[in-house]
């Protein structure tokens, strides 16, 4: 058998790692050309770094990522309103881990500069992807991964109806040193008692400091319509906005701002849908936010695309027909995914709605049925 993964993002590589290491022929194709630069971080919670220990397993490749072993909640004032341990999180870099997981599985196996155009059939029956460079490659099961926008999913399943997530974030790295120190191993967070606006930040090393601030853009925001965003003065208005917000935010964050550079900073607008009926069709199966897409008050996307791997990958071993292991998949998967996509909504609704501080924010274990 040969799988075909289109999408090398942290869901794709995690499932070519596990097919390689059961023996199974393998190709992932990646849209674009894998640079170790730029990209956002995200937290990560027990079920994934297991994951990701166990595809690491004995291989000479250095854990990526730092411990993040506390999570302090603040008003904007700066007073502690709640501090909790967080037992196994860490923090990454995107491009990071991305760099990690590209270590363990041949080059050979990994093909960029792909993306995705339509599958080519034989009756009734997918037997290749094509890709717009002309690029074909045929398999025997298809696994799309290329994220919430997947055009593979649209190909077979159809489009889906996004919600709008109501609440915008601008994500930026700012390089302090003193901060990353001060701060290591925390997790901080502001949150407006009285309207939807936060403020958070985590060391991602010994100098830098990834941030977010989380806000309603129904009462403010800056046009992002594509001649703006390729406007010179596209980052000075991100940066109005963030300083506007957070005026009378304490003086960490009025200096993470001062040390940011708004050109690589980015405006990410979220949103997600409901739980689709089913992540296959045919020889074709999704995983990771081409399957499902929660918004990101559950901090569970990326653990999330690396347990779908490893899920799928159990449930094809155990399982001799692949649409008999979809469904075990399925079975296994929707439970968390559904828990998510509703507490994600109930958070964000609360956090656009405060009437107190809200609790934390965060997943601390995986529901299963």
């Amino acid at each position: 058998m040969k799988v075909v993964i289109l999408g090398g993002g942290i869901a794709g590589l995690c499932m070519g790692i596990y097919l390689h290491q059961h023996h199974i022929e393998v190709s992932v194709n990646e849209r674009q050309v894998f640079a170790a630069v730029g990209g956002h971080a995200f937290l990560m919670h027990h079920d994934g770094i297991a994951v990701l220990k166990e595809l690491i397993g004995e291989q000479d490749c250095a854990m990526p990522g730092r411990v993040v072993d506390t999570f302090i909640f603040r008003d904007p004032g700066g007073q502690v309103v709640t501090e909790q341990h967080l037992p196994d999180w860490h923090c990454f870099k995107r491009t990071d881990l991305l760099e990690c997981l590209r270590e363990l599985i041949p080059a050979a196996k990994l093909i960029d500069n792909r993306i995705f155009s339509h599958f080519i059939y034989e009756g009734t029956k997918i037997i290749a992807a094509a890709f717009r460079n002309g690029d074909i490659e045929y398999g025997d099961l298809f696994i799309g991964a290329d994220g919430a926008n997947s055009a593979v999913r649209k190909a077979v399943l159809g489009e889906v109806v996004f919600q709008p997530g109501k609440v915008k974030e601008v994500v930026g790295i700012a390089r302090h040193q003193q901060l990353a120190q001060t701060f290591k191993g925390r997790f901080i967070k502001f949150q407006h008692p009285a309207k939807g606006l936060s403020f958070g930040m985590i060391p991602t090393s010994e100098a830098e400091v990834v941030w977010f601030m989380q806000y309603d853009p129904s009462a403010g925001d800056v046009p992002e319509d594509d001649e703006q965003r390729s406007s010179e003065k596209y980052p000075e208005l991100i940066r109005d906005l963030c300083l506007n917000n957070l005026a009378d935010f304490p003086a960490d964050v009025q200096q993470i701002l001062k040390e940011n550079d708004f050109t690589t900073s980015y405006i990410w607008n979220t949103r997600d849908f409901d739980l689709l009926p089913a992540f296959h069709h045919e020889n074709v199966v999704l995983i990771g936010d081409a399957a499902h897409v929660a918004l990101p008050f559950t901090s569970a996307g990326t653990t999330n695309a690396m347990v779908d791997a490893k899920v799928l990958m159990e449930s094809l071993l155990k399982n001799k027909d692949m649409h008999l292991a979809f469904k075990d998949y399925y079975r296994i998967r929707s439970v968390p995914i559904a828990h998510h996509v509703k507490l994600g909504r109930e958070l964000r609704d609360a956090f656009l709605n405060p009437s107190a501080m809200f609790a934390l924010p965060l997943i601390t274990a995986q529901v299963n049925d």
